[in-house]
């Protein structure tokens, strides 16, 4: 029995010796397949994938982490997702309104700057409807307008105070007060 015993214990030493070979080779392949696929995501560049998958080949787990160590840090997605992000931020920051007289950030439907008070929209004489100092035309019905004063391309004029209707108590309070323009 001995001589049997030996030949089983030889027969399930040789079993688990090829399994783990086996998974030795299934893991080295795996290093290899996971690195090629890591290294594209990160580069364009074939000479840099091809270097970096035959470190992990020929030094297997040693290898595997001087990959991990010198690999770049971010994916070609996350670089174009930042761009893009960074592109999305200063288109909106040029479509931000400014008050042409002195910088102020303003929003599109006020009249006057509450800065400086410049009036920044006026009344168009044909429709009524509010046209920006700058535009050439009235975007509503399409009649020409003349340059006001103190409006881009006109001569700068100071800025006058604003004067309101209302009893100094009652314009504190209201202050989202303007002056009524022609056709509203």
């Amino acid at each position: 029995m001995p001589a049997d015993l030996a030949n089983t214990i030889a027969t399930i030493a040789g079993i688990l010796v090829a399994m783990l070979g086996a998974f030795l080779f299934a893991f080295w392949i795996a290093m290899g397949i996971w690195t090629f696929n890591d290294i594209r995501s990160r580069t364009r560049d074939w000479l840099a994938i091809a270097l970096a998958c035959l470190l992990v080949l020929v030094f297997p787990v040693i290898g595997l982490i001087l990959y991990l160590m010198i690999r770049p840090k971010e994916t070609l997605a996350e670089v174009y997702d930042r761009a893009l992000e960074e592109e999305a931020l200063l288109r909106e920051l040029e479509e931000t309104l400014t008050c042409y007289n002195c910088g102020v950030p303003v929003k599109d439907e006020w009249v006057y700057c509450y800065n400086c008070h410049a009036q920044l929209q006026h009344a168009c004489a044909s429709c009524g409807n509010l046209v920006r100092n700058e535009w050439d035309i009235c975007v509503y019905c399409g009649a020409p307008q003349q340059a006001l004063a103190g409006t881009p391309g006109s001569v700068p004029q100071p800025a006058a105070p604003f004067q309101s209707d209302f009893p100094p108590d009652v314009a504190e309070e209201n202050l989202g007060y303007r002056p009524m323009q022609m056709g509203e």
